[in-house]
C-alpha cells in the first residue's frame, strides 16, 4: 500500500475515477431529486408521463391561441398536439382535432390586447391590458388629447397598426372607459364597467389542447414522453448509482488525502509548489476559481448545454476542491498549516511588534497611554449616556471598577518590588522577589532584581575567591621569593667586601648588587600593592596635619629635585589643614608621587605642590610637565606595571601610582589624575578631621 501512496500513476488514476464518480453521483442525485419533486416515486407511470408532457403542451397551446388572435390562422408546432379555437360565444373558429384518443387535455383563455383609460371629471387614469393601473399624471381635459402611447405585448404586436389619438375627452356627465385595440387600432367607449367587461369577454378566445395517445415518433412531446418512461423505469437505479458512487468516491478521496505529499523512494512528506503559497491566500484563490466555474451554472440549461457547460464546470469545481483538500492534508502532515498562513504571520509580526514596542516604551509613556485610553473609553460611555442612560451608567461603573482593580494590582506589585529591592540593598542577598502573579513590566522588573541578586552573589563569590588567592599569594609566594633573594643580596655583599681579583669581577659584582636591589624593591612594591588593593593592610586613621607633611616632603626631596634640575613651588594656607589619615600610608603616597615627578618630569621646569580646602574636604595637588609625551589615557596610569615612559628607559616598575590609588581608597580618600597635553596633574582629596 505504501508503494501506491508514492505512485504518481496510482494518484492520477484515482483522480480520474473520482471525477467520473462525482459526475455519476451528481447526475444521479439531481435525477433522484427531480423525480421526487415530480412524484415519480408515488404516482403511476401514466401520471408521470402526463406530468412531463403537460408543461410543454401548455406552452404550445398558449402560443397557438396568440398566433390565431394576431393572424386569424391556426397553427400547432407539435405533430402530437391537437387544438380547437373558439370565440367568446363558443363558436369553433379553427380546429385540427379529429376525436382521437388523448392522454392529456387543457383549456387556455386568450384575452384581447387593448389599452384601457378611465375618465372621470378633469382627470384620467391609464390601465394596461391586465386591468392594472399604471402611474399616469392627472390632466385638465379641455381639448382632444393624444392617447397614451400603447406598447406591444409580444414581438408580433410591434408590426400591427397602432392608434394615433384618443377621441375627445371633454368631461361627460358620467365617467366612462375608453378602450383601444392593438390589432385594429379602433377606439371603444363604455359608460359602465359591465359594458366594457362584456366587450372583453366577446373578444376573448378559448383554446382547447389535446395530446394524442398514439404519438408520431417525432416532436418535443414525443421526446418528453419517452424520457418520462426511461426515467420512471430507472427511478430506483439512480438511487443505487448515487449511493455506490458516493461510497466509492469517499474511499478514493481518503486514499488521495493519505497519499498526498508522498513520493516514490522516500518516507518523508515532500511539499509541492502549491504548499509554497500561504494557505489563506491559496484558499482565497480556490474560492475565487470555484466562484468563476459556478457562474455558468447560475442560468438555465437545455440538454445540449448540459454536456458542454454543466459537466466541465462540475469537474473543474471538484478538481479545485480536491486540490485544496490535498494541500490541506500535506500542510497538516508537515505541521505548517497555521504557520504557513499569511494572516497568521502578519498577526504574529504585529503582536511581536506591539509587545516589543510596549516593552521598550518608558514606563511614563505606558502610564500616559493607559490614562489616555481610559479617558477615551470614559468619553464613549458618557456620550452613550444620552442614548441609554441606565446602560451607559452600568458600563461606566464597571469600567472604573476594573480600573480601580488594575490600580490596586499595580500598587501591590510595586510594593512587592520595593520590599524586595530594599532587602537586596540592605545586603540580604539570599532574599528573592516572588515573580508569581506578576505581569508585563512588573514581572520583568522582578526578574531583573533576582538577576541582580544572583549577579551580586556571583561577583561577591569571585571577589572572595580572588582575595583568598591573593592572600595565599602574599603569604606563600612572598616568602618563597624573598628568601632566595635575601641570600643573593647577602652573598653579593660578602663578595664586595672581599677584594676582587680583576676589574671585571668588580664590575660584575656591581651589576649583581644593583639588579638584586632593584628586584628586591620590585618584590616589596608588588607585595605592598597586593596588600593595599586587597584591603589586607592595616589602617590606623588619626588626625594628620597636611601642611607639616608637605613641608617634610619638600625638605626630603629638595636635593633630588635640584639634581634633576626641577624647581619646587609649594602653595599652602597659613592655617593648619587636618585630615583623618594613616601617617605611614600618607607618606608612602607622597613618596610615590614625588618619585614619579623626579623620574619623569621635564628638566628645567617647575613642580607645583598645592594644599587647599574645597567643599569640606582637603585637596593636595601635584603638577609637573612630563619629559615624555603622554599618549595614554589617565586611567591606564593607575594600572599595575604601566609607566608614563613607554620606552622603559628610566627606573621604576609601574606600581607607584597603583599603590597610591589603593592606599587612598584604604583611607577613604579619592585620587584623580588629569592629563592636559604634557601637563601631569594628580589631585588627592581627604575628608577633614
Amino acid at each position: 500500500m505504501k508503494k501506491l501512496y508514492g505512485s504518481f500513476a496510482a494518484k492520477l488514476i484515482a483522480v480520474i475515477l473520482l471525477c467520473l464518480l462525482v459526475l455519476a453521483f451528481v447526475g444521479s442525485a439531481i435525477s433522484a431529486m427531480l423525480l421526487y419533486q415530480w412524484d415519480a416515486y408515488t404516482d403511476s407511470q401514466e401520471s408521470f408521463r402526463k406530468f412531463m408532457v403537460a408543461d410543454r403542451a401548455e406552452s404550445i397551446v398558449h402560443d397557438t391561441g396568440y398566433i390565431y388572435r394576431e393572424s386569424g390562422e391556426g397553427y400547432v408546432s407539435d405533430p402530437n398536439l391537437r387544438c380547437t379555437v373558439l370565440n367568446g360565444a363558443g363558436d369553433v373558429l379553427w380546429t385540427n382535432y379529429e376525436d382521437e384518443d388523448v392522454i392529456w387535455q387543457t383549456t387556455e383563455r386568450i384575452p384581447p390586447n387593448y389599452n384601457l383609460e378611465y375618465v372621470e371629471g378633469n382627470s384620467a387614469s391609464y390601465y394596461d391590458g391586465d386591468d392594472m393601473p399604471v402611474p399616469y399624471e392627472d390632466f385638465e381635459v379641455v381639448t382632444p388629447t393624444p392617447a397614451p402611447t400603447p406598447y406591444p405585448t409580444s414581438e408580433s404586436d410591434a408590426d400591427l397598426p397602432q392608434p394615433t389619438a384618443a377621441p375627445s375627452l371633454t368631461p361627460p356627465d358620467a365617467p366612462r372607459w375608453n378602450v383601444s385595440e392593438f390589432g385594429s387600432g379602433e377606439w371603444h367607449s363604455f359608460h359602465s364597467r359591465e359594458e366594457m367587461d362584456a366587450w372583453v369577454a366577446e373578444k376573448t378566445l378559448t383554446v382547447k389542447g389535446y395530446v394524442v395517445k398514439d404519438m408520431e415518433p417525432r416532436g418535443d412531446l414525443w421526446q418528453r414522453a419517452n424520457l418520462a418512461s426511461f426515467l420512471y423505469t430507472g427511478r430506483f437505479a439512480v438511487l443505487w448509482i448515487a449511493g455506490l458512487s458516493f461510497l466509492l468516491g469517499v474511499l478514493l478521496f481518503l486514499f488521495l488525502l493519505r497519499a498526498a505529499g508522498h513520493r516514490k523512494n522516500t518516507e518523508e512528506i515532500v511539499p509541492s509548489f502549491v504548499e509554497k503559497i500561504p494557505f489563506d491566500v491559496f484558499t482565497v484563490l480556490v474560492i475565487a476559481a470555484i466562484a468563476v466555474f459556478m457562474t455558468p451554472l447560475m442560468g438555465g440549461f437545455d440538454w445540449p448545454e448540459i454536456l458542454f457547460a454543466l459537466i466541465p464546470c462540475i469537474l473543474l469545481i471538484g478538481l479545485s476542491f480536491l486540490l485544496w483538500c490535498m494541500s490541506f492534508a500535506v500542510r497538516v502532515k508537515l505541521g505548517t498549516l497555521w504557520s504557513g498562513c499569511l494572516i497568521v504571520r502578519f498577526c504574529r509580526w504585529l503582536w511581536k511588534g506591539l509587545t516589543t514596542l510596549v516593552r521598550h516604551l518608558p514606563i511614563l509613556w505606558k502610564w500616559a497611554l493607559g490614562l489616555a485610553g481610559a479617558a477615551f473609553i470614559d468619553l464613549i460611555f458618557r456620550m452613550n449616556a444620552v442614548w441609554s442612560e441606565n446602560r451607559a451608567t452600568f458600563f461606566w461603573f464597571l469600567f472604573w471598577l476594573l480600573a480601580a482593580a488594575a490600580t490596586l494590582y499595580a500598587v501591590l506589585a510595586f510594593r512587592r518590588l520595593r520590599l524586595g529591592a530594599k532587602e537586596i540593598a540592605s545586603g540580604n542577598l539570599s532574599s528573592t522577589v516572588e515573580e508569581k502573579n506578576l505581569i508585563l513590566d512588573f514581572k520583568d522588573h522582578a526578574h531583573d532584581l533576582n538577576h541582580i541578586r544572583d549577579g551580586l552573589n556571583e561577583a561577591l563569590e569571585k571577589r572572595l575567591q580572588s582575595e583568598r588567592f591573593r592572600t595565599e599569594l602574599i603569604t606563600n609566594v612572598s616568602h618563597d621569593i624573598k628568601t632566595p633573594l635575601t641570600s643573593i643580596v647577602n652573598y653579593v655583599d660578602l663578595l664586595q667586601k672581599e677584594e676582587p681579583k680583576t676589574e671585571k669581577q668588580q664590575e660584575y659584582l656591581e651589576v649583581l648588587s644593583r639588579q638584586s636591589g632593584k628586584l628586591k624593591k620590585l618584590i616589596e612594591d608588588l607585595i605592598e600593592a597586593s596588600k593595599a588593593s586587597s584591603g589586607a593592610m592595616a589602617v590606623d586613621l588619626q588626625p594628620c596635619d597636611l601642611s607639616v607633611l608637605l613641608d617634610q616632603t619638600a625638605g626630603e626631596y629638595a636635593e633630588r629635585l635640584e639634581k634633576a634640575r626641577l624647581e619646587l613651588v609649594l602653595q599652602k594656607p597659613e592655617i593648619p589643614v587636618t585630615v583623618l589619615a594613616d601617617g605611614r600610608h600618607l607618606w608612602r603616597i607622597f613618596d610615590n608621587l614625588m618619585n614619579n615627578i623626579v623620574k619623569y618630569a621635564l628638566p628645567g621646569t617647575r613642580v607645583y605642590l598645592r594644599l587647599q580646602e574645597s567643599g569640606g574636604a582637603a585637596e593636595v595637588t601635584f603638577r609637573n610637565i612630563s619629559r615624555e609625551p603622554l599618549t595614554m589615557d589617565a586611567r591606564e596610569l593607575t594600572e599595575r606595571f604601566v609607566r608614563g615612559d613607554a620606552s622603559r628607559h628610566t627606573e621604576g616598575n609601574g606600581l607607584g601610582l597603583a599603590i597610591a590609588m589603593s592606599l587612598m581608597r584604604l583611607q577613604k580618600g579619592e585620587m584623580d589624575i588629569d592629563l592636559d597635553g604634557d601637563l601631569f596633574k594628580v589631585t588627592l582629596r581627604f575628608p577633614k578631621a
